[in-house]
């Protein structure tokens, strides 16, 4: 009886890397942070491709999710994150912007929030806009 477990276990040990076979090279975002109304921004793994999901509130009766992707390394999405952040500090009804890949962010400040509009360099578009507070910001850069 002894023999028969020995065999079973010996034959399931050597036939057993069969059963892992090498997963392909699937891309993969990896989730910086997110706010409550479905905005999101990630990162895909390996890369400098990061991507932005927003909630645009540009028009009021339609307030739909807009996705624009930054080819930007972490120092320049880092540079972004205190732009944006500075921004609070702002007096009332000042604009500025900054510039990442070939998007130009504009902000204007209204009391505790910030207005975000996202430009098209390209094409001098505007593609949408959100409202930041300081929470929000740091939940959608992943700052807790």
């Amino acid at each position: 009886m002894k023999n028969i477990y020995f065999s079973i276990l010996a034959f399931t040990c050597l036939f057993s890397h069969s059963q892992f076979d090498e997963t392909e090279d699937v891309q993969r975002w990896v989730v910086i942070g997110s706010m409550n109304d479905d905005s999101v921004f990630l990162k895909l793994e390996g890369t400098n491709l990061f991507k932005l999901s927003f909630k645009n509130y540009q028009f009021s009766d339609n307030s739909t999710i807009k996705n624009i992707e930054l080819n930007s390394t972490d120092i320049e999405v880092t540079n972004l994150y205190n732009f944006l952040l500075n921004s609070f500090d702002l007096t009332e009804f000042r604009q500025i912007s900054f510039e990442i890949d070939k998007y130009e962010f504009q902000v204007l400040k209204n009391g505790d929030f910030i207005r975000v509009s996202v430009n098209s360099i390209i094409s001098d578009d505007t593609i949408g806009w959100m409202q930041l507070s300081i929470r929000d910001l740091n939940n959608l850069f992943g700052k807790y």
